[in-house]
This record gives C-alpha cells, structure tokens and sequence, in this order.
C-alpha cells in the first residue's frame, strides 16, 4: 500500500494542499466548512502529517532528548516517568537514552539524538561528560541538567550539602561522636560531593569526633555487593557510633552483613541512607534517609528547557530535601 500524502488529502477535500497544511496547524484563517472537510479526509485516508518534515519548515521537532548515567535505578527510572508526563501535556515527545558510564557511548547517543533535530537535552544526574556538555551548549542547543551543576548551563540541584550538615548535627546533639561516611568517590559529580562535603562541614564544628571515610570507585556499580564486602572487611573491625551513606543500598547492604554478623541495627550502630527508595521504608530495619522530589526536579527541568527552547531566560533554582526518621537512626528534625 502506497503511503498517503497531503496531496491525496488535498485532493479528497479539493483544496490545496497549503490548505490541508495551514487547518492542520490550526490556522484561525480557515473556514468551519473546509475544516471539517480537510478533517474528514485525514480521517478517511487515515493520513498520518510527516512530523520530520513539519519540524524542518517550523524549525521545531516536538521533541527532547534527555541522558541518563543509568536509567535502570529507581531514582532515574522515576524521572524518566516523570519528565514524560510533563512533556506529554505540552504535546513533546521524548527520547530517552543512558551513558552507561561511558564517554564514548554517551557521545555516540547525543549524536544521534541531534540527528533527529532534537529541540533541547535534559542531563539528569553526574557522570564525567562536562566537556562534551560544555561543547554542545556552545552551539547554541538548549541544555539543562539536573540533580548536577555544569558551569553557568542552567540547572535544578538539592540542598545535598546543608541535607547532610542537618543530619550530622541532629546525630550529634543525640550522643554520637564516632562517626563514618561511606560513599561512592565524589570526583566530577557535584551531587556526592556535596553529599560529602556536608559531612566533612559539620564535623569540623566537633573537636570531640572522630572520622573515618570510604569512598569507594566501586559503589558507582552494584552497591548492595560492595557495601556488604566492605562492612566484613574493613568496618566490622571497628564499629562507629554512626554510618552516613550517601546511597540507601549501601545502607541496606551494610546492614544486611551487620545483620549476618550479629550487629544489632541500630543498638550496636546506627546507619542512615539517602534517596527514600522504596524497598528502604520496609527493609528491616526501616532506613533513615533523605527523600528528594524527583517529580519537581522533572517538572523544573522540563519547565526551564521549554523556556529556553522558546528564547526565554532560564534561572537556576534548588530543591530542598526532606530528612525521613526511621529506625536504624534517629534523627531529629
């Protein structure tokens, strides 16, 4: 079967095809009559307009791209969700992809997004891209990033830092004085570092504490594994008052080998997470951590890009988080 052009249309309604074109747009300078005409030879013909081309003449596709470090944790698959419902209700469509870690396959996927004439890119979450960032922003596409910070691109970030000093003073004031920070290393991502710079911050405030910090190159991969070889390995040999993570799975897997152990969580040590997973609030026991809105970092991201996109000014904004007290910390707010 021969693909149905607007010509067939235009010939089905006998008008011009500048006329199917102009009451497929929605012209206002179209009468009721040859709208309902045109209409109802689209539907006859069940003619599908040619979006590339459209975006060609109007200058605009309809659609973003938006890259994930790794789509499939429950942090960024929500996102995902997210940033398609707000785009659906402007009528985008959105194309998703991963960088899985990799530069290389990171600029392979921005490639082809640009190919179909993407309007703008969305970066949500930190990976080792900041040149590459820099450089398509140099063009002239509309980029904004999210839950990380790149030079003066627009962006939607947490209050991670002050999260984690709010914490660590509350742990503090509640008798803790041996303390650890456990983390995935924080280098070129804003988010852990801030995460971890938190913690250093609030500690220099207490000459009474002691510190001991992991950061781990390998709990950027399966976090659950690390954390539980790391607890047997290095920290069960000296318990700390107090465990801050920077990840709610490497929470459970510390408290998980704890639990193997015979620690008790949290009489024997207490341990706090971050990122409110879903698993976290029935793990046992329940995880202390810090739960961010994932649905404002999506509708901001979408909101700042679609301002850009239509040559309006984009301001930055910060999204405070909310400290979750539950039972292997307590914590009070």
């Amino acid at each position: 079967m021969q693909k149905v052009t607007i010509k067939d249309v235009a010939k089905l309604a006998k008008v011009s095809p500048s006329t199917v074109s102009r009451v497929l747009s929605g012209s206002p300078s179209i009468s009721d009559d040859t709208c309902k005409r045109v209409k109802n030879a689209v539907k006859e013909l069940h003619y599908t307009p040619n979006t590339t081309a459209r975006s060609l003449r109007c200058e605009k596709s309809k659609s973003i791209g938006v890259v994930f470090p790794d789509i499939s944790g429950e942090f960024y698959a929500t996102c995902a969700s997210a940033i398609l419902k707000y785009a659906r209700m402007s009528d985008y469509t959105v194309l998703f992809t991963e960088s899985g870690h990799n530069l290389k396959a990171e600029k392979d996927s921005i490639k082809a997004l640009l190919e179909r004439r993407i309007d703008g890119i969305i970066f949500i979450g930190d990976n080792s891209d900041i040149p590459l960032i820099q450089s398509i922003a140099a063009q002239s596409i509309p980029i904004v990033t999210g839950d990380r910070k790149v030079g003066n691109i627009p962006s939607v970030t947490f209050n991670n830092r002050e999260t984690v000093q709010e914490m660590v003073d509350s742990l503090y004031k509640s008798g803790c004085r041996k303390f650890m920070y456990v983390g995935e290393t924080p280098t070129g991502q804003s988010n852990l570092l801030n995460r971890y710079n938190g913690y250093t911050d609030a500690l220099k405030k207490y000459s009474d504490t002691t510190s001991v910090i992991f950061l781990e190159e390998s709990l950027h991969g399966d976090k659950l594994k690390t954390a539980r070889r790391l607890f047997t390995k290095k920290i069960i040999t000296s318990l700390p008052d107090v465990i801050i993570t920077s990840n709610d799975l490497i929470a459970q897997g510390i408290i998980s080998a704890a639990h193997e152990n015979g620690i008790n969580i949290p009489n024997d040590m207490q341990i706090t997470g971050f990122d409110d997973l879903i698993s976290s609030a029935y793990f046992i026991p329940s995880v202390t951590t810090v739960s961010q809105n994932i649905d404002e970092l999506a509708k901001r991201c979408f909101s700042m890009l679609m301002d850009l996109i239509n040559k309006k000014s984009a301001v930055s904004s910060i999204i405070e988080q909310n400290i979750i007290s539950r039972s292997s910390a307590k914590i009070n707010i």
